[in-house]
């Protein structure tokens, strides 16, 4: 049986790629390809920060993902997207451990104070995504802040949905 890759390059060379809707990532594989509107639900964040109960409007930015299973181990990678803020890691990739997406990384958390000012609090964040039998994903961004005015938890509801390439 033909991988979804190989039918989207048949597809597509036979003029049959605006019928396709973007490849989907399935509970039952470790693929994560095309193209996902990603939703950080900041609106719903919990934890013992004072950064979580500041209030938030969620928001939603497109990437595009690639899987690659070749070293076996499964990773997506992020290969377009918005380019992140200064104090957030460059690369974004997630590890396949054979039931959810997963990526950690340390940063420094831009922790808002009362007289507006921004200071930039040491942190460790953990983000899992699960893959949902419509082809969406949902997760969370829990991130534990270690030191400064926001030190405590922030656990932020994530969701992937695919959108058309």
């Amino acid at each position: 049986m033909p991988s979804k890759h190989h039918v989207l390059i048949a597809a597509t060379a036979l003029g049959m790629a605006p019928l396709l809707a973007a490849p989907v990532a399935h509970a039952d594989e470790a693929f994560w390809g095309g193209r996902y509107e990603l939703t950080f639900h900041t609106d719903q964040k919990s934890g013992t920060s004072v950064a979580a109960t500041q209030q938030e409007t969620p928001y939603t930015a497109g990437y595009v993902f690639e899987t690659d299973c070749s070293s076996g181990t499964c990773v997506a990678t992020v290969t377009d997207g918005p380019t992140p803020k200064d104090n957030v890691p460059k690369a974004m990739r997630f590890d396949w451990t054979g039931s959810v997406w997963t990526r950690s990384n340390n940063w420094n958390w831009d922790c808002t104070l009362p007289d507006g000012t921004i200071t930039f609090d040491p942190a460790k964040s953990v983000t899992t995504y699960t893959p949902q039998p419509d082809g969406s994903l949902k997760g969370s961004f829990d991130t534990t802040i270690d030191d400064g005015a926001c030190a405590g938890t922030v656990v932020i509801p994530l969701t992937a949905v695919p959108a058309p390439l």
